[in-house]
């Protein structure tokens, strides 16, 4: 037997501010009074009534906490902020945003947008993706080395051998220019989102609104690709195994330039709620 929940009824000190709140998220209220009960609110969606009643004399407000998936033309922070509704805290699921707000009677709100605007392909769980593109990179990493031949260092060619050695000092000195890169990106782009988002392996790393994800990605791919060079100077030779070991290092200390950034600019990183799922928050 299929079970949802078809009714849900709050208590407010005023209806008519809490009507103006939850009208913002594009609820639809109609005015109700059944016999001599109480004037209220009532709206329907999804099969579910939500109603607003005043609150009895003596009363006290409840502290519940909601969740609704809204579809609105507009951005949904921006719709928000136009309302003069507070964020209080922020949190993301699927990569989309989730923005915890108050009604009047001190509720916790949390609201997301049920279709994000350019929904598509690029949404969702990227680990699986990011994982392929790895493996191709560390494979890439070792054939792109098979030509080099082990050898005393001046054996080989010495302009191969002085790319080799300006490449690892690089590697040493990556994390200052990492760090100005990713700063200068976040800043100049005109696509990147206002709000940082902590990058994880599960974002999707070419999407422009969070470069901080793309830095992270483009880490791990030197990375993979010096982990493939490691593998082929067990067959190749010194000149392989310098370049892997700069290249992991170089990997290493950009993932530890964007720790830098995230941590040098707090104020500009996503605010974590106290919960990590909708629904799992704890009882207030």
């Amino acid at each position: 037997m299929d079970q949802k929940l078809n009714l849900l009824v709050l208590r407010c000190r005023d209806i008519e501010a809490s009507r103006v709140f939850y009208e913002h998220f594009g609820i639809v209220f109609e005015r109700e009074q059944h016999g001599s009960g109480p004037v209220h609110y009532a709206a329907v969606f999804e099969g579910m009534v939500f109603e607003l009643y005043p609150l009895k004399e003596g009363e006290p407000a409840d502290r519940s906490r909601l969740g609704f998936a809204v579809n609105l033309e507009t951005d949904l922070r921006e719709s928000l902020e136009d309302a003069g509704i507070a964020i209080i805290s922020q949190y993301e699921i699927e990569q989309e945003p989730v923005f915890v707000v108050e009604d009047p009677d001190g509720r916790k709100v949390e609201v997301r947008q049920s279709e994000p605007s350019g929904s598509g392909w690029y949404e969702g769980d990227w680990t699986r993706s990011r994982s392929v593109l790895l493996i191709l990179a560390a494979i890439a990493g070792s054939l792109s080395f098979l030509n080099y031949q082990s050898g005393p260092m001046n054996g080989g060619p010495v302009l191969d051998v002085y790319f080799f050695y300006f490449a690892l000092l690089v590697s040493f000195l990556f994390w200052p220019v990492m760090v100005v890169a990713v700063v200068g990106f976040q800043t100049i782009n005109p696509y990147s989102d206002p709000v940082w988002t902590r990058p994880t392996h599960s974002c999707n790393p070419f999407r422009l609104k969070n470069p901080l994800c793309i830095a992270h990605f483009l880490m791990c791919f030197v990375m993979a690709q010096g982990a493939g060079a490691l593998v082929t100077a067990i067959l190749g030779g010194w000149l392989q195994l310098l370049m892997g070991i700069g290249m992991i290092i170089g990997g290493l200390e950009g993932l530890w330039a964007l720790e830098l950034v995230m941590k040098r600019f707090p104020e500009k990183m996503a605010l974590q709620d106290n919960v990590e799922m909708a629904g799992n928050a704890p009882p207030e």
